[in-house]
C-alpha cells in the first residue's frame, strides 16, 4: 500500500503541474476540430494539421518537461530522497505523461467523431480512417516516449519526433492512395476496410510494445539523478 500511495502522490504531483498546459492544449485541440466542421475542403486540411501540431506540441511538452527536464533541473535528486523505489517513479512518471497526454488526445477524437456522426454532409465511413489517423499520432508519441525514456536527451527525442512527423505525411499519403480507404471514407454506411483494421491493429500494438520498452528501460537505470 506504501508503494501505491507513493505512485500516487508523484502521478497527483505531476498532474497538478500541468494542469494549465494541459488546459491549454485540451481548448487547443477542441478549436483545432471545431474548425474542421466548415463545409470546406481546405478548412478540413487544417484542422488536420492543428490537430496534429496541438498532439506534437503536447507531447514535446510533456517529454521535454516532465520527463528529461526533471533530471536536468535535478529535481529527481529530492524525490529519489523520499520513501520511493526507482520502479515506482517510473510507473508514476510515465503513467503521468500518457495521462495528461490522452485526455486532450481522448477529447479530440470524440469530438470528431461527434461531429461525423451529427453535422450534415458527413459521411459515415471516415470513422475508421479517423480512428486511424488518431492512433497513428498516439503510437508516434509512445514511440518518442521510448526515445525520450533510453537516451534522457531533447535533441535524439525531437529527432525521433521529427521522423514520426515526416512517417505520417508518408502514411496519409499511401493510405489515402489506397482505393479501399478512400472509397469507404466516402461511404454512408460505417465499415472497417481489412487494410484500416489490420493498420489500426498494428498501431495499438506498436502502442503497447513502446509503453512496456519505456517503462523497462526507466525502471532498470542505475542513477535517475
Amino acid at each position: 500500500m506504501k508503494n501505491l500511495k507513493m505512485i500516487r502522490i508523484l502521478f497527483l504531483k505531476d498532474l497538478f503541474l500541468s494542469r494549465w498546459i494541459l488546459f491549454a492544449y485540451l481548448i487547443g485541440g477542441l478549436a483545432s476540430c471545431a474548425i474542421g466542421a466548415i463545409p470546406n475542403p481546405t478548412m478540413g486540411f487544417i484542422s488536420l494539421i492543428l490537430i496534429v501540431t496541438v498532439a506534437v506540441g503536447a507531447g514535446m511538452y510533456l517529454l521535454g518537461d516532465l520527463l528529461i527536464g526533471e533530471g536536468s533541473e535535478n529535481t529527481r535528486s529530492f524525490i529519489m530522497s523520499l520513501p520511493v523505489s526507482l520502479r515506482d517513479y517510473s510507473l508514476a512518471k510515465i503513467s503521468v505523461v500518457l495521462t495528461v497526454f490522452m485526455i486532450p488526445w481522448v477529447m479530440m477524437l470524440a469530438f470528431s467523431i461527434f461531429m461525423i456522426v451529427v453535422l450534415p454532409g458527413e459521411k459515415l465511413g471516415a470513422i475508421p480512417l479517423t480512428i486511424v489517423i488518431f492512433l497513428e499520432l498516439l503510437a508516434a508519441f509512445t514511440v518518442q516516449l521510448v526515445a525520450a525514456a533510453i537516451t534522457e536527451s531533447l535533441g535524439w527525442t525531437i529527432s525521433v519526433m521529427v521522423g514520426c512527423n515526416v512517417f505520417f505525411n508518408v502514411f496519409l499519403m499511401t493510405l489515402m492512395s489506397r482505393p479501399e480507404v478512400s472509397e469507404s471514407a466516402k461511404s454512408e454506411v460505417l465499415s472497417w476496410p481489412t487494410l484500416l483494421a489490420q493498420v489500426a491493429g498494428f498501431e495499438l500494438l506498436t502502442v503497447v510494445v513502446a509503453i512496456a520498452v519505456a517503462l523497462i528501460f526507466q525502471s532498470r537505470k542505475r542513477d535517475l539523478v
